[in-house]
């Protein structure tokens, strides 16, 4: 199902720089019984993403307004919510048009099934081939041009592999396809700077914020893949999967740490 600027549809116009040239944000928001998990860092991060671009962003009460009218026609309990916000219309040529209206498209999707041994045993990752650009005027938002993600999924099919971990062009340890990531040693959680390349996941962020609020040793730096694999633990996150830990990157075993179950244990007490 799908709703654009507030009535149900699913054409758009192929004049809309979405179409054109991939030129908006996205936020993809896990929905329980009509309720938006982490709405305001969503919001906050679709605005950030939208003054980068200059985009006039639609405001938040203007939206939830119609995410409000489009939960109630979804029957499903349990779904993904896409959020897009294009630049709207425009002509030929990179030029943003003036005073252009920009798009609002609501998506749901249906809850993806991940094995429970996601969860309970851990999953196994790879290495992407591909190399992410560094663009720090782009990093940190989820903007509409997701080429190098599409490319990087691409490289492997087997249902062995959960995720796969993209590196910049330096060797430094980004994030994963889809996921940020953390490791743990000797009690210090790490995980990479994702100032230039990147996104700034929203469970990345509440993770830090806990450890932070917990008084939990951490540190945000660059991270080399040597490195990575003499972590004692390590686990990878997202908004939708919430945490899973890692028990394998290449032949290099870890095991599902006290470490990695106490992030877990802090995020159930906090939902």
């Amino acid at each position: 199902m799908f709703q654009i600027n507030g009535k149900l549809t699913s054409k758009i116009n192929i004049k809309d720089r979405a179409v054109q040239y991939g030129d908006g944000v996205f936020e993809t928001i896990a929905v329980k019984e009509n309720l938006l998990e982490f709405w305001k860092d969503h919001y906050q991060r679709l605005k950030k993403g939208c003054k980068i671009l200059k985009i006039k962003c639609p405001s938040e009460l203007l939206l939830k307004k119609e995410i409000n009218k489009f939960l109630k026609k979804e029957k499903k309990k349990k779904f993904i919510l896409k959020i897009i916000i294009s630049r709207g219309e425009g002509g030929r040529g990179y030029c943003p048009p003036k005073n252009a209206i920009p798009t609002r498209i609501l998506g749901s999707y249906n809850w993806p099934v991940y094995p429970e041994a996601n969860y309970k045993k851990g999953v196994k990752i790879g290495i992407c081939k591909l190399r992410i650009s560094s663009q720090p005027y782009l990093s940190e938002i989820k903007h509409l041009n997701r080429l190098e993600q599409i490319i990087a999924r691409s490289e492997w099919k087997t249902k062995n592999i959960s995720e796969s971990l993209m590196l910049d062009f330096n060797e430094n340890i980004i994030e994963g396809t889809m996921s940020n990531i953390f490791g743990v040693k000797k009690n210090v959680f790490y995980t990479p700077i994702v100032k230039f390349s990147g996104v700034e996941g929203i469970m990345r962020k509440l993770i830090l914020k806990l450890l932070k609020e917990k008084k939990k040793k951490y540190k945000i730096k660059k991270i080399k893949l040597n490195e990575l694999l003499n972590f004692e633990e390590v686990f990878i996150c997202n908004s939708i999967f919430g945490i899973w830990p890692v028990r394998q990157i290449l032949k290099k075993k870890f095991h599902f740490g006290k470490k990695t179950k106490e992030i877990i244990d802090l995020l159930n007490k906090k939902n």
